[in-house]
């Protein structure tokens, strides 16, 4: 776990040196919702915590991460999100 720490931080440094202002703001808002999911999955959670919808909140925040990154970058090739593909898949399984 120490070395999967170090690794994330380094990672987040990573998005605070080189990402712009929507990216850094939408990289926070991701890694919010997994801690939340982290959280649920030590089960430290709150009674009222909703495991769909943080799991929808986790996969809409890569999405919009990715989002910006990819603007900041200026990289266009097309719709990359998950979420919704994620959701469809589940319905249909």
């Amino acid at each position: 776990m120490a070395q999967a720490d170090a690794q994330r931080t380094k990672a987040w440094e990573g998005v605070l040196l080189l990402g712009d202002a929507d990216t850094v703001a939408a990289a926070r808002d991701w890694r919010w919702a997994v801690l939340q999911l982290e959280r649920a999955a030590r089960g430290i959670a709150g009674d009222d915590f909703d495991w769909v919808a943080a799991v929808r909140r986790a996969d809409e925040g890569r999405d919009r991460f990715y989002d910006a990154a990819r603007a900041s970058l200026t990289v266009g090739s097309g719709d990359v999100a998950q979420a919704r593909w994620l959701t469809d898949r589940h319905m249909n399984s």
